[in-house]
C-alpha cells in the first residue's frame, strides 16, 4: 500500500501516530512493511488458512464481539435440517447437483419459523424477501437461537467448519509460528469491539488467486465476529491498482457497463426491455435482483416518464454493436474503419444504434 496507493497510506500514517497498530501480511519485504508494527511473512497463496485460523481462534477464545453478532448478523439463524459440510461430501459444499453440475441453495436456506416442526425451509422466496424478513419488525420468520447454541445456527456451522484451523495448522500450510500467529490474533481482538474497530486493506493479489472470493469472504466473516462492519473505522477495503480501477466500474467509466455494474445493451440481443431482462437475470444468487436494479436506474435518470407503459424509458439508452474500447477505437481510427465525418443531425436521427 505504501508503495502502490501512497495517497491512500498517508491516512494509515496518521493513523499511526494517533496510535493504531500496522500489521503487513505479505511474502514479501516492502516499504509497507518497514513502517508496519508487524509484519507476517505468509507463504504466498496461504491466505484462506490465515484467516480461517484466525476466525477459529477468535470463536474458540469467545473474543467476538457477541452483541453484535447476535443483533447485526444472521448468526443466530437455523439453517435448513438437510444441510451438510464439506467433510460430509468429501470436500463439496452443500446442494451439489452431480446431474446439472451446480449447487441448489435449497439445503442452505433459512429454517421456516412456521413449519419448524416439520423440519421444512422456505425457498421459494426472493433473496429480497428473505432479507427483509430479519428486518426489526419480523424478528420470527425464520427460526432463531439467540444464545448461538443450537447446532444448526448459523454460528455453529460457522465453528464447526473452522475448528480444522489450528495454529498448527496455520503453520504448516502458512510458515507462521504459532508464536507470530497469536500476537497477531491478539492485536487483532485487542482492537475491535465496543471502543476500537480494526480495517483490513487488500491488494489485487487476493482477487488474483483461484479462490479470491472464499479469501474475502472468509476475511468478512472475520470482520463480522469482530463487529468490524458498518462502523467507522472498519470494513474491508479494495485496493484496486491506481487511479481510476474502482471508478471505471463503479462509476462507470467502462464501455460495457452502466452504473452498477449492469451490462450496457447490445444492439443485437437486447431489443426490448424483456429481452434485456431475460438475457442477464441469473437463476439463481443476488442477481437474481437484476430486474429490479435496472427499473431503479431508469426511474433515477428518467423520473416521472419512466413508466411501465414505455418500459421505463429503456429505448433511449444507446446500444453496442461491438468492441467499442478505447484501443480498438483508436485502432479503427488508425485503420480508417470510423466514418471520418458524422453530422450531429445523423446522430439525432439515427436509432439509438447509431450513439
Amino acid at each position: 500500500m505504501a508503495e502502490n496507493h501512497p495517497v491512500g497510506f498517508r491516512w494509515v500514517m496518521l493513523a499511526k501516530e494517533r496510535g493504531a497498530k500496522i500489521i503487513h501480511v505479505d511474502p514479501r519485504f516492502t516499504r509497507t512493511s518497514a513502517v508496519s508494527d508487524i509484519h507476517v511473512p505468509i507463504r504466498a497463496g496461504a491466505d484462506i488458512a490465515f484467516l480461517g485460523g484466525l476466525i477459529s481462534y477468535v470463536i474458540e477464545k469467545e473474543r467476538y464481539f457477541k452483541e453484535y453478532v447476535q443483533a447485526y448478523t444472521n448468526a443466530a439463524a437455523i439453517i435448513a435440517d438437510d444441510f451438510q459440510d464439506t467433510e460430509d461430501l468429501d470436500g463439496l459444499f452443500s446442494g451439489w447437483e452431480q446431474g446439472n453440475a451446480q449447487y441448489s441453495s435449497k439445503s442452505w436456506a433459512y429454517q421456516s419459523f412456521e413449519n419448524a416442526d416439520k423440519g421444512s425451509h422456505t425457498v421459494a422466496e426472493s433473496h429480497a424477501e428473505k432479507a427483509a424478513h430479519f428486518q426489526a419488525d419480523e424478528p420470527k420468520r425464520y427460526e432463531r437461537d439467540d444464545t448461538l447454541q443450537h447446532p444448526r445456527c448459523v454460528f455453529q456451522i460457522v465453528k464447526r467448519h473452522f475448528e480444522r484451523y489450528t495454529p498448527e495448522m496455520v503453520e504448516e500450510v502458512c510458515g507462521i509460528s504459532p508464536d507470530q500467529f497469536q500476537t497477531v490474533a491478539e492485536t487483532i481482538c485487542n482492537n475491535s469491539g465496543r471502543e476500537r474497530t480494526t480495517a483490513f486493506c487488500y491488494a489485487v493479489g487476493w482477487t488474483h488467486h483461484t479462490v479470491g472470493p472464499q479469501i474475502i469472504r472468509a476475511c468478512s466473516i472475520l470482520q463480522l465476529l469482530l463487529g468490524n462492519m458498518g462502523r467507522p473505522g472498519s470494513g474491508i477495503m479494495a485496493l484496486r491498482g491506481h487511479a481510476t480501477i474502482q471508478g471505471s466500474t463503479d462509476i462507470p467509466t467502462l464501455y460495457s457497463l452502466l452504473p452498477g455494474y449492469l451490462p450496457q445493451p447490445k444492439a443485437s440481443n437486447d431489443t426490448s426491455l424483456k429481452k434485456y431482462m431475460e438475457n442477464y437475470t441469473p437463476s439463481a444468487g443476488w442477481w437474481t435482483q437484476f430486474p429490479n436494479y435496472m427499473v431503479s436506474l431508469l426511474k433515477a435518470w428518467y423520473g416521472e416518464a419512466a413508466t411501465e407503459k414505455n418500459e421505463y424509458c429503456y429505448s433511449h439508452i444507446p446500444r453496442m454493436t461491438g468492441d467499442h474500447s478505447h484501443m480498438t477505437t483508436v485502432a479503427d481510427m488508425a485503420d480508417g474503419a470510423l466514418p471520418s465525418e458524422v453530422s450531429f443531425t445523423e446522430i439525432c436521427a439515427g436509432s439509438p444504434t447509431r450513439l
